[in-house]
């Protein structure tokens, strides 16, 4: 007797068929799977930079006689975190896998025999390695792994995460090292260390792009750094000789976040038993309290946590212990946890039956419905739009037929294709399935860029459009009913997203000109006005700010400014963060960079940097010459105050590369540790004082 499947209630959210069947085979899912016992063993440890040398037997091996499917060991601070780590390319690995090897070869488990080493990744002081039984390795899928740096500039490896997944039957499995940001009173910089490693951890698999959050079963380990909230360090130290760990624990920074959903929210931890695992006297077990070091109130720096993705049925995980080790080679404890997990190995031949058979009700199912929606306005108008501010609006469609309603946003050809919209317009979601009786809003957003800003500002471009929503009929893809929704909108031109050219050729600002205004060639200025104003602000009232360009501004205070600079109103009292911060958009923002990548990427590694440089000069043109010595005499005057703004060329070059040269590096140049050919030409122009020695007024004129 055949399973009758469809229709079946789905969210309203649900848009795709895909979507749909995935949900019913899901439903059907223990039909076509079998379930496997897994056991996890996740430890982590900072070592405080030490070379393996202490026996980790206690640590790797809690158990007697009991040894994991699967060992994930992460370390941190395998070496210092100082800035010639940054530089340096340390081969630490290999000396941590052979230590480990050793230890189980004394625990009369041979690792090289027993099991297989399928990952192992490092970032600076971050490693991690994650080892399968042999007998499990036939079973292992689409291993890969990913580096996420967050910490000097928010990419710099001395603070970030090393990241593994893999497939073990076809279960999917993420582990995740991590080291956040340090210091008692900084919470806000781990939990966003924690939010920008989710949001920038990509592994690249067969099939598609994968996050963390994507896995049927994530592990968290490392040192997060979270403290204690206690400012009485007498009695944190009484609690602990009293061993009230439930006093301590109610004042646990990461409790407190994970509870308020601000980090870490949709993970678990087990009950913690155990002391705090830092600060130690190296070599010992007591607590660092020596009267000539730096006071440290002790805390659980090094956690393990997990989650598991409960739309999948049949996933479950059980922590069997989490408790800590007593080595004593660092100022940290190593912690260790025991799972057992239940994954599960498809049955293929059943899968397809299965498939098969539900596809074909959803057929059947979809061939006896005609689709009907009705919008609820065909016109939207935006306006006063700004650059990089975007505006919403929403569009009900409601599915007032009895069959499902597919849909997607079609070209005016007639031909039935689909095409991009304005690259100042999206649509979410462009494509989907309404379900009868349901509805949906869809997302037009206007959100004018330095891509379209240029076109609007010099009038070639109106913000004005035809959206065509179309149904599909049969399946076939009989093209069906269109639905037209008219744009229309207004553009508040701006200085940002603006060429140099156009700059320097509009004495008056932005907004009181229009694209068509004759411009008298003496009034042509030297520099753009808007580029001085903002440099200026910075040299009067904010070159002495520590961590200048480093510390994100208020973003409402950035808006702000930019209107100043487009209306031509004067600055009013901006924070300075905030004006270095619309310094960097402006540049970003240029419609071209001031000095060409295709000239940059002209250095030979065997030339004279300094030939190479002078001449390059001589290649600008005068627009952007003088653009480009006045923003390098403006850093080299920023750096001689670095006494007092703590900045240096390594810390501001890759941030300044990406404005002066609109440098966005990949994933493999960020490895090259200011290595790469607009790092080294920047770090010359600003360091070798034969090729700008102009102060930063020279030659420019000065805007009111």
């Amino acid at each position: 007797m055949e399973s009758k499947t469809f229709p079946i209630e789905v969210d309203q959210n649900t848009l795709g068929k895909q979507a749909w069947i995935e949900k019913a085979m899901q439903m059907r899912r223990s039909e076509w799977t079998e379930a496997k016992p897994l056991s996890i063993f996740c430890g982590t440890y900072n070592v405080n930079a030490k070379k393996p040398s202490e026996d980790l037997k206690t640590w790797l091996m809690p158990v007697k006689d009991r040894f994991p499917d699967v060992y994930c060991l992460g370390f941190q601070e395998v070496v210092d975190l100082n800035a010639q780590s940054l530089l340096v390319d340390h081969n630490v690995s290999k000396d941590w896998e052979e230590h480990i090897q050793g230890t189980m070869l004394k625990g009369n488990i041979p690792m090289h025999k027993g099991y297989v080493l399928k990952k192992s990744i490092h970032l600076v002081g971050l490693l991690m390695h994650v080892y399968v039984k042999k007998s499990l390795s036939t079973y292992v899928r689409t291993v890969e792994a990913e580096v996420c740096g967050v910490g000097i500039l928010g990419v710099g490896g001395n603070k970030g995460a090393v990241s593994v997944r893999m497939n073990i039957y076809d279960t999917s499995l993420c582990f995740i090292n991590s080291h956040l940001a340090a210091h008692k009173k900084n919470v806000q910089g781990r939990n966003s260390d924690f939010h920008n490693i989710c949001k920038r951890t990509r592994f690249k698999t067969l099939r598609q792009e994968e996050q963390i959050g994507d896995h049927n079963y994530t592990f968290w380990i490392g040192d997060l750094n979270y403290r204690l909230t206690s400012t009485d360090l007498t009695e944190v130290y009484r609690e602990i000789e009293e061993k009230n760990i439930g006093a301590l624990l109610r004042v646990d920074q990461l409790m407190i976040e994970r509870a308020e959903k601000r980090a870490f929210g949709d993970f678990q931890e087990g009950d913690i038993t155990f002391m705090p695992t830092y600060k130690y006297e190296t070599g010992t077990d007591r607590y660092d309290r020596r009267e000539d070091k730096k006071k440290r109130f002790p805390a659980w720096c090094d956690r393990i946590q997990w989650k598991v993705d409960t739309k999948v049925k049949g996933t479950s995980a059980k922590l069997v212990f989490y408790k800590r080790a007593e080595l004593k080679m660092s100022d940290h404890k190593p912690v260790m946890a025991w799972f057992n997990v239940v994954a599960q190995m498809v049955i293929k031949k059943k899968k397809a039956e299965i498939l098969q058979d539900i596809t074909r009700q959803f057929d059947a199912w979809e061939n006896n419905q005609i689709p009907q929606v009705a919008l609820d306005r065909s016109h939207l108008n935006f306006a006063n739009v700004r650059f990089d501010r975007p505006q919403t609006e929403l569009v009900v469609v409601e599915n007032i037929g009895k069959s499902v309603a597919e849909y997607y946003f079609a070209s005016g050809a007639g031909d039935g294709s689909q095409e991009a919209t304005p690259n100042w317009l999206t649509v979410e979601p462009r494509t989907g399935y309404i379900p009868p009786g349901h509805k949906i809003g869809l997302k037009i957003t206007v959100h004018v860029a330095a891509k379209a800003a240029g076109s609007l500002n010099m009038g070639l471009d109106k913000l004005q459009s035809m959206l065509i929503f179309r149904l599909k009929c049969g399946r076939q893809d009989e093209l069906g009913k269109d639905y037209y929704i008219s744009i229309s909108g207004s553009y508040l031109r701006s200085s940002f997203g603006c060429s140099l050219a156009y700059l320097v050729r509009n004495p008056m600002p932005v907004r009181s000109v229009g694209p068509t205004t004759k411009v008298n060639p003496e009034s042509v200025l030297t520099l753009p006005k808007e580029l001085w104003r903002l440099a200026d602000y910075i040299y009067r009232k904010g070159i002495d700010e520590e961590d200048l360009f480093l510390t994100s501004g208020d973003q409402k205070e950035v808006a702000e400014i930019r209107e100043c600079l487009d209306t031509g109103r004067e600055f009013g009292n901006f924070g300075v963060h905030s004006m270095a911060e619309a310094f960097i958009e402006f540049l970003v923002n240029l419609s071209e960079p001031i000095f060409p990548m295709k000239l940059v990427n002209e250095l030979r590694s065997d030339e004279n940097l300094n030939d190479f440089c002078k001449q390059a000069f001589l290649r600008l043109t005068p627009i952007h010459y003088n653009a480009f010595v006045y923003v390098l005499s403006f850093l080299r005057e920023v750096l001689i105050h670095r006494t007092s703004n703590k900045l240096t060329p390594v810390k501001i070059i890759p941030l300044f590369a990406r404005c002066i040269f609109h440098y966005n590096p990949s994933a493999a140049e960020k490895l090259q540790n200011m290595r790469q050919k607009p790092y080294i030409l920047l770090n010359h122009y600003l360091t070798d004082d034969t090729l700008v020695k102009s102060p930063i007024e020279n030659g420019t004129r000065r805007a009111n």
